[in-house]
C-alpha cells in the first residue's frame, strides 16, 4: 500500500509513549501517522520528525471530517489510566473514531477481537476466543491465551502472560512479566508489580505484587 492510500491518524500526547507508537506506526502497513495532539506543547513543534497539531482540549469539540486525520491513537501513558478513559468517551462522544492499531509482528487469531482504539505492540499473541477492548494498550510480547478478555482502559506490560478463561477488568495495569493462572478474574482498577503471579481472583482495588500475588496498598 502506497502512503498515500494509509489512513491517516494522529497521536494524543507526544511523550514517550506517544513517540513509540509514532515509531511503530512508522512501519504499518495500513495507518499514516500525521502527527501529535498535545496540551503541554506549541503547535508547529517537531517531536520525531512530526509536528504538534495543536491543544487536546479542542478536539472534545465536535468531530470535524475536514481535518488532517481520519482516526487517533491514544499515546497517554499507564499512569493516568482514569484520564485515558475519560478522555476516550469525551472523543467518541464527540464524533470521533479511534484506530485499532496492531503491530504487523503480532498474532491475532481469526476468532479473537481487537476493538477500537486497543494497541497490540510487536509480537504479542491473542489465541482462539480471546478479547481486547476499547482503549487497552498491550505492550510488546505479551500472550493472551483462548477465551480470556482483558477490559477497556487497562494497560498490560512487556511479557504479560494470561492463560485461559482470565477475565482483566477496566482501568487495570499489570506490570512487566506480570502471570495470571487459568480461570482468574482482576477486579476493575487493580494493579500488579512486576513479575507478579496471581492464582486466584483479585476482587479488590489496590496494588499487588508477589508470587503469589498479595495486596500492599
Amino acid at each position: 500500500m502506497s502512503p498515500a492510500d494509509k489512513v491517516p491518524v494522529a497521536i494524543l500526547g507526544a511523550g514517550d509513549l506517544g513517540q513509540t507508537l509514532a515509531a511503530h506506526l512508522a512501519t504499518s502497513g495500513q495507518w499514516r501517522c500525521v502527527g501529535f495532539y498535545d496540551d503541554t506543547l506549541e503547535p508547529g513543534t517537531q517531536v520525531t520528525g512530526l509536528p504538534v497539531l495543536g491543544a487536546i482540549q479542542p478536539l472534545k469539540r465536535q468531530h470535524d471530517p475536514r481535518g488532517p486525520f481520519d482516526r487517533l491513537v491514544m499515546g497517554i501513558g499507564y499512569k493516568h489510566l482514569e484520564a485515558r478513559a475519560s478522555l476516550f468517551a469525551a472523543l467518541i462522544q464527540a464524533g470521533h473514531q479511534f484506530a485499532a492499531v496492531v503491530h504487523e509482528s503480532a498474532y491475532v487469531h481469526p476468532t479473537a477481537t481487537v476493538a477500537d482504539g486497543a494497541v497490540l505492540f510487536p509480537r504479542c499473541v491473542l489465541d482462539v476466543g480471546a478479547r481486547v477492548e476499547a482503549n487497552s494498550l498491550l505492550n510488546a510480547g505479551c500472550v493472551i491465551a483462548h477465551d480470556t478478555t482483558v477490559g477497556a482502559h487497562t494497560f498490560l506490560g512487556p511479557a504479560v502472560n494470561l492463560a485461559g478463561y482470565v477475565t482483566v477488568g477496566r482501568e487495570c495495569f499489570l506490570g512487566i512479566g506480570t502471570t495470571v493462572i487459568d480461570n482468574v478474574t482482576i477486579h476493575d482498577r487493580v494493579q500488579t508489580g512486576g513479575g507478579t503471579v496471581v492464582t486466584q481472583d483479585l476482587t479488590e482495588p489496590g496494588l499487588y505484587v508477589g508470587a503469589p500475588a498479595r495486596r500492599v496498598r
